[in-house]
């Protein structure tokens, strides 16, 4: 196959006015002055780009240029490049061609964040030692404590009486690493809450232990947070939430950036909320561990509903709550027929 094309030789501006003839393992270039021929595998040619001129760059710095579709399709496949760059190509200068492409594009990125971030996130989690979790835990609660809660008015020996409690039901669950703590506090914004910490803290609020009448009850809340905490859901959803994090520890392995990991973390207690599959998972958790005490599940039913109940009384306007017990991922409702069903 012959082509006609423009060769320069790379030391000059000198167009010549040459002929490309493809041999089996060679390329033949002849004409004004110009008589050479190139093995194949010294060869290099020029991405499409519409209908503009192909290139053919040779090691001596020399190029040729042509504009010859069957001549650069033919060469494509003595390169060994045929079949994908034609197919792209092809992509290329279909206006329907690349509205698909960019539809398809769109379908990838949508699967990705839905599918593709969770996955690598809960990975990523699972692979910070515990070490690490706790620290960022220590920073993630000294962050809250300055800005968000005051010292918890409940007397000492209530105090005292409810880290009795806490302390017994980590005993009757499999034991790990971590610093498990329960600390009290009040909080005008917060109103009746809890909050789990990577590493082990449980902060629970004033408000909300006026609303427990049993110990079951907030057996069930505190067995809950202790599900949040060991599936990692708070490192889980702050990796989630930054797609750079990802990209960052996935290409570099700097997976022990505690200090930007614990920053984001008060922000996700306070104004955003663990995903629906999260809340599932520590309300499991919860159950399995009430199902194990004989502890009949309607106690955290009822629990779930004085919540429901409270923020209701104070309104829609208030302070999001971390851990969703009073509004949605999943609704109340749902969750409370979900331990009616399986009590």
């Amino acid at each position: 196959m012959n082509c006609s094309s423009a060769y320069f030789d790379g030391k000059s501006s000198n167009r010549r006015a040459v002929t490309l003839t493809l041999g089996e393992d060679h390329l033949f270039i002849k004409g004004d002055g110009v008589d050479l021929t190139v093995p194949n595998s010294e060869l290099r040619l020029s991405s499409p780009l519409g209908s503009g001129n192909r290139s053919i760059y040779l090691k001596s710095g020399a190029k040729c240029e042509f504009n010859d579709p069957a001549f650069a399709r033919m060469l494509q496949k003595k390169l060994g490049k045929g079949g994908f760059f034609a197919f792209v190509h092809r992509w290329e200068n279909s206006l329907k061609l690349s509205a698909l492409a960019l539809v398809l594009l769109c379908l990838a990125v949508w699967a990705f964040i839905r599918f593709g971030i969770p996955v690598l996130s809960e990975q990523i989690a699972y692979s910070i030692p515990v070490s690490a979790e706790i620290a960022m835990g220590e920073k993630a609660f000294a962050m809250l404590d300055k800005g968000y809660f005051s010292p918890s008015e409940v007397e000492k020996s209530e105090q005292e009486k409810i880290t009795a409690l806490f302390n017994g039901m980590l005993a009757n669950m499999a034991e790990d690493q971590r610093n498990y703590r329960l600390v009290f506090r009040d909080s005008e914004l917060f109103g009746a809450n809890a909050f789990a910490l990577p590493g082990g803290t449980v902060i629970i609020t004033d408000d909300l232990l006026e609303l427990v009448d049993h110990d079951a009850e907030l057996l069930s809340v505190l067995a809950h947070e202790v599900g949040h905490i060991r599936g990692r859901h708070a490192l889980r959803q702050v990796i989630q939430n930054s797609s750079s994090g990802i990209l960052i520890a996935a290409l570099t392995g700097d997976i022990l950036s505690s200090s930007s990991l614990a920053a984001g973390i008060p922000t996700l207690l306070v104004s955003a909320r663990y995903s629906r599959d999260m809340e599932r998972e520590a309300d499991a958790a919860a159950a399995d561990y009430m199902r194990s005490q004989q502890i009949p599940l309607a106690h955290f039913a009822d629990m779930l509903q004085k919540l429901q109940d409270s923020v209701e009384q104070k309104g829609r306007g208030d302070a999001p709550s971390a851990l969703d017990y009073l509004s949605t991922h999943p609704a109340t409702a749902e969750r409370i027929a979900r331990l009616n069903a399986g009590n």
